[in-house]
């Protein structure tokens, strides 16, 4: 692997660990391993999979073994396949060129010696490829690590697994070595203790947690997400729970056998929430990345604090802190995705038309006022409110400029995004996005 003796300062940024990786250490060691000769590697696996952690964690522990960082792209928040370039020269710094992005990005990488992580790829197959296709090409020293739902198709690609969690067979019989040979029962353990302290794997509950392990396909995400349902529940209402799930869930074959625990765990968590938790569940599935408190009530049109903690108490909804210590909120993105689809069965196109015109004309108002105030002395928070709200004026600005009669209010938002760009050396992307703009409305 290049670089590890050089002495160059160690550059690059890996997203911290919330919480310990269970049951991954042999996939650790061989993600690390094929990284070692091959030069990309993409990490496949069904939502719930735990793909994302797995990079994460490897990535981490490979930071001594490139001299010029490690850098983690997440692209989950990239709605558009134009911006890939884009999202991957605002993690590595990259300032305006009189370039061609694609070009300065090619010739940044040129020299050096480092590992880029392109998390969460699946909507943006063609676009990675291209990109991991050129940029290798370029740069002898570059590896890159992909975690996507779907290969990249490429011949120098080589391709690892992520499988689910090991669990026990139906009749299994505990023993002290349990948790060490079975590692969703592992994960469930230290999640569940973690939320009930009280809480301990023994002979008289393991046939219970086995079977929740099993129901769940092994699936990480979803085992999680039941863990966290012993809050307010017993283990044998959280098994019951599920088992009746899983028996209307019989019924529907429309729905690969892959993909049925991690339904079942978001059906039954969205059942378990109340009405108003559900319905506020669904509307912010229009958000993209992390957001306010106050743009949640205006997209809501209610007080949502109450069912705001609703959410995070039952693991649907996260809390992050904010620079400014005001904390922000995002539902990860396989809960996103779920409540969205809940939200079009249930409402249909017009309300989620509705939802995000509500979403679109809080963007837009937040950076007029970001742009009227950008000389005052507030500059410095603006800056860094803006950057935390990006994702979801990348998406205020798309849906405007792709729904018609939109491309009025893209402008104005465009248009007020100008310091924001300047001031950040993303002068490439406010061209893109005012090119579009104009031509929208030409």
């Amino acid at each position: 692997m290049p670089g590890g003796g050089r002495t160059r300062e160690r550059l690059g940024r890996v997203p911290a660990e919330v919480t310990g990786l269970v049951g991954r250490r042999s996939d650790v060691a061989e993600v690390r391993r094929l990284l070692s000769s091959a030069r990309l590697v993409t990490l496949t696996g069904t939502g719930g999979s735990g793909k994302s952690r797995l990079a994460v964690r490897a990535a981490a522990e490979l930071r001594r073994a490139f001299a010029d960082g490690v850098w983690v792209v997440d692209l989950a928040d990239v709605t558009e396949a134009a911006l890939l370039h884009y999202a991957i020269a605002e993690e590595l710094g990259i300032g305006p060129s009189e370039r061609p992005l694609p070009d300065a990005l090619l010739e940044h990488v040129r020299d050096r010696e480092m590992l880029l992580v392109l998390d969460n790829c699946e909507h943006l197959v063609d676009e990675c490829a291209a990109f991991a296709d050129r940029a290798l090409r370029t740069a002898p020293g570059l590896r890159v690590l992909c975690t996507s739902r779907r290969v990249l198709g490429m011949a120098a690609e080589h391709v690892w697994d992520v499988a689910p969690l090991g669990v026990p067979e139906q009749g299994q019989a505990y023993d002290s070595g349990a948790e060490t040979r079975y590692p969703g029962v592992a994960l469930f353990v230290e999640r569940a203790a973690a939320v009930a302290p009280w809480f301990a794997l023994d002979a008289e509950n393991w046939p219970t947690v086995a079977e929740i392990c099993r129901q769940l396909d092994g699936l990480p995400l979803a085992i999680e997400l039941a863990a966290a349902q012993l809050r307010t529940l017993s283990l044998g209402q959280l098994a019951t729970g599920l088992r009746e799930h899983f028996r209307h869930l019989s019924t529907r074959h429309a729905v690969p056998a892959r993909h049925r625990g991690l339904d079942s765990a978001f059906d039954w968590d969205f059942e378990l929430c109340s009405p108003g938790e559900q319905a506020l569940w669904q509307r912010l599935s229009v958000f993209t990345g992390t957001f306010e408190l106050s743009a949640a009530e205006y997209v809501f049109e209610e007080p949502v604090l109450d069912l705001l903690a609703g959410l995070i108490e039952k693991s649907v909804l996260c809390r992050v802190e904010s620079a400014d210590g005001l904390p922000r909120y995002r539902l990860l993105e396989t809960v996103r995705r779920y409540g969205l689809d809940r939200l079009r069965s249930a409402y249909g196109a017009d309300e989620e038309r509705r939802l995000r015109r509500r979403h679109r004309d809080w963007y837009v108002d937040l950076a007029e006022q970001y742009d009227a105030d950008w000389f005052g002395p507030r500059q410095t928070q603006w800056a860094a409110r803006m950057r935390a709200e990006y994702a979801n004026i990348r998406a205020a600005l798309d849906d405007s400029l792709s729904t018609p009669g939109g491309a009025d209010t893209g402008l104005r938002l465009a248009a007020a995004l100008r310091f924001h760009w300047y001031a950040g050396g993303a002068g490439h992307e406010g061209r893109y996005w005012l090119e579009r703009a104009l031509n929208a409305g030409s």
